[in-house]
């Protein structure tokens, strides 16, 4: 992802492209006037994921059970996402042994 910084005052590239290659190629674009940074234009998809980021964490319990997980993970190993998809596809759910 690139995070372009582009002067309010160039007349090129023009809005509509910036914001195509925003959306496409999710660049990140910082604009500009008399030098300073004013606003800050991305796609949709990455504002998104940029406010689910900030929900979760802000969630301080969310974020010590996603540590926990990960510790968990690194010790006990895991399954491959191949795996777990397969076994939730089969109505099975992910074949994890219990604790």
């Amino acid at each position: 992802m690139a995070t372009l910084t582009i002067p309010l005052t160039e007349e090129e590239p023009r809005l509509s492209d910036l914001v195509d290659r925003a959306h496409e190629f999710l660049e990140r674009f910082i604009l500009t006037r008399e030098g300073k940074a004013e606003a800050v234009l991305l796609a949709v998809e990455d504002f998104e994921g940029l406010l689910e980021t900030l929900e979760i964490l802000s969630d301080t319990e969310l974020v010590k059970r996603l540590v926990e997980a990960e510790r968990e993970l690194a010790s006990r190993g895991g399954y491959p996402l191949d795996v777990v998809r397969e076994e939730i596809r089969g109505g099975h759910g992910p074949a994890v042994e219990s604790s």
